[in-house]
């Protein structure tokens, strides 16, 4: 099977807890999935808890077995989005670990993970990844 059609159930999945959050809905995400997925993606359990919630919020969700609130499901959304759209500009999912992690020249030297927690550095990451994409390097 190829690549596209491994990512069409994800992307679906990630398009209704797009309109869920979008729409104030409170998409009922297992927080333990939502941690897996990022892991899959090769993120750390610190930068987890610091991209998407506190260690002991995120613990207390996992034992209860709660929602992600909106605010958080638009932090996992926009990590998932990002580490998503690197593995497709590197074709390789260790090359799109290493680029969000190393300091950026056309990000002012600041790594692209650590522009993630705001929507507004997940664009400039997201503009950056569509450049290299496109072969634009400033």
């Amino acid at each position: 099977m190829t690549e596209l059609a491994h990512s069409i159930p994800q992307r679906d999945e990630i398009l209704s807890q797009r309109v869920a959050t979008a729409s104030g809905g409170a998409y009922r995400i297992h927080s333990a999935r939502a941690v897996d997925r990022l892991r899959q993606y090769g993120f750390s359990q610190e930068e987890i808890y610091r991209l998407v919630a506190p260690r002991r919020t995120l613990a207390r969700r996992l034992q209860a077995n709660e929602p992600l609130t909106i605010q958080e499901n638009d932090s996992l959304l926009r990590v998932e989005r990002i580490a998503a759209h690197s593995r497709r500009v590197f074709g390789d999912e260790a090359k799109a670990e290493r680029w969000l992690r190393k300091p950026c020249r056309a990000l002012e030297g600041v790594a692209p993970i650590e522009l993630l927690p705001s929507e507004s550095g997940a664009l400039l990451v997201e503009q950056e990844l569509n450049r290299i994409e496109h072969g634009i390097f400033l």
